[in-house]
C-alpha cells in the first residue's frame, strides 16, 4: 500500500467517525423520553417530576437549543477533550472513561491475542493434518464454537471453570481485600478473555484461515519450494500461512466491532470493571452525554481496527501493497 493510498484511507477513516458522531448524537437526541425528568426522578426517589420543573432544568442544561446547535456544542467539546457531564453521575464523562475504559480495552487486547493465535492455529492445524480424524474433530469444534451465542460460551466457561473445576475466580478484578497486583488482575482476566475470544466468530476465523491455506497447498510456486528442499517449516510460513492469512486480515479488521459489543456484555457476565457496565446504566438512565462518548469511542476502535486490517492485508499480499488489484 503506498503513501496516497494510507493518506485516503486514513482520511476515510476519519470522515467515518465524523458520521458517525452526527449519527450517534442525532439517533439518541430522537430517543423517547427526557434527560432532565429522568435526573428529577433518580433526585426524588422515583416521583414523577413537574413540567415547570423539567423544562427549568432543560433551560439550564441547554436541552432546549435546537438540536444542530447542541451538536456543535458537543463536537467542539469533544474535539478538546470535553465530553459534557454525566447526567447520572454529575461527573466529567472523561473521568468516567478514564476510570473505565483502559480495562475494557485490556480485555479487547487480551481476547483479540488469544482469538488471533487460536485461529491460526487451529486453522493451521486442520490445514495441514494428515488425518482425517483429527481434522474433522477440529471442524467440529470449530463448527461448535461457530454457531454458539458468545453468552452462552461464557456461561459455560464459567460454570466449568468457576464453579465445577474452582480454577479460576466467576469475576471482579479482585477478591475483596486483596491487594491489586498483576497476577491478580491476569488470574482474573483469563477467564472473560477466553469467553470473549472463544465467543465471538473464532469459529469462523478460524475455518478462514484453514481454507486460505488449503488453497495455497497445490498452487505452483509451493510445489517449487518443496521441490527445492526448503525445510517444511519455511515452506508453511513463508509459502502458506502469509499469503493464506490475507482473508482472515481482511475479516477480522471488520469483525473487531462485533467484538467490542460482546466485550461489553462480557463484563457483566464476569462483573468487570468495564465500558459495559456504564453503557448499560447511561441507557437505562438515558445519560446521553455518557451514552454518546462510549458509541463515540467504540467506533473509533472499529475505525481503527478496520484500518489495520487493511494494513495487515497489505502487508501480507505483495500485490496489495503495489496497488495492483488482486485475482484469485
Amino acid at each position: 500500500m503506498n503513501r496516497r493510498s494510507l493518506l485516503v484511507r486514513a482520511a476515510t477513516a476519519c470522515g467515518v467517525v465524523a458520521v458517525l458522531s452526527v449519527l450517534c448524537f442525532a439517533v439518541l437526541d430522537a430517543a423517547p423520553g427526557s434527560a432532565a425528568a429522568s435526573i428529577l426522578e433518580a433526585r426524588s426517589g422515583g416521583r414523577p417530576a413537574p413540567p415547570a420543573a423539567v423544562a427549568a432544568l432543560e433551560r439550564e442544561m441547554g436541552l432546549d437549543d435546537p438540536m444542530p446547535v447542541r451538536y456543535v456544542r458537543w463536537a467542539a467539546g469533544v474535539a478538546t477533550g470535553d465530553f459534557g457531564v454525566s447526567y447520572r453521575s454529575g461527573r466529567p464523562v472523561a473521568d468516567v472513561l478514564a476510570e473505565t475504559a483502559p480495562w475494557t480495552l485490556l480485555l479487547t487486547a487480551v481476547a483479540t491475542l488469544f482469538s488471533v493465535v487460536g485461529a491460526i492455529a487451529a486453522g493451521l492445524a486442520a490445514a495441514l493434518t494428515r488425518s482425517r480424524r483429527v481434522r474433522r474433530g477440529i471442524e467440529g469444534v470449530l463448527f461448535t464454537l461457530g454457531g454458539m451465542p458468545g453468552f452462552v460460551t461464557a456461561l459455560l466457561l464459567l460454570w466449568i471453570f468457576a464453579g465445577w473445576l474452582r480454577v479460576l475466580p466467576s469475576g471482579g478484578l479482585h477478591r475483596p481485600g486483596e491487594a491489586l497486583t498483576v497476577g491478580i488482575v491476569a488470574t482474573h482476566l483469563l477467564l472473560p478473555a477466553l469467553a470473549l475470544a472463544f465467543g465471538h466468530h473464532f469459529g469462523v476465523y478460524a475455518r478462514l484461515v484453514q481454507t486460505g491455506v488449503e488453497r495455497l497447498r497445490a498452487v505452483p510456486h509451493v510445489d517449487s519450494a518443496r521441490a527445492r528442499g526448503l525445510h517444511r517449516r519455511t515452506v508453511v510460513l513463508r509459502h502458506l500461512l502469509r499469503p493464506g492469512l490475507v482473508p482472515f486480515a481482511a475479516r477480522f479488521g471488520a469483525g473487531v466491532g462485533t467484538l467490542v459489543a460482546g466485550a461489553y456484555a462480557t463484563e457483566v457476565i464476569f462483573a468487570w470493571p468495564g465500558v459495559g457496565r456504564e453503557a448499560i446504566a447511561a441507557a437505562r438512565d438515558q445519560d446521553h452525554a455518557l451514552l454518546a462518548a462510549i458509541v463515540l469511542l467504540t467506533g473509533l476502535v472499529v475505525v481503527l481496527a478496520t484500518l489495520l486490517g487493511d494494513l495487515a492485508v497489505a502487508w501480507l499480499d505483495p500485490r496489495v501493497r503495489l496497488g495492483t488489484p488482486t485475482h484469485d
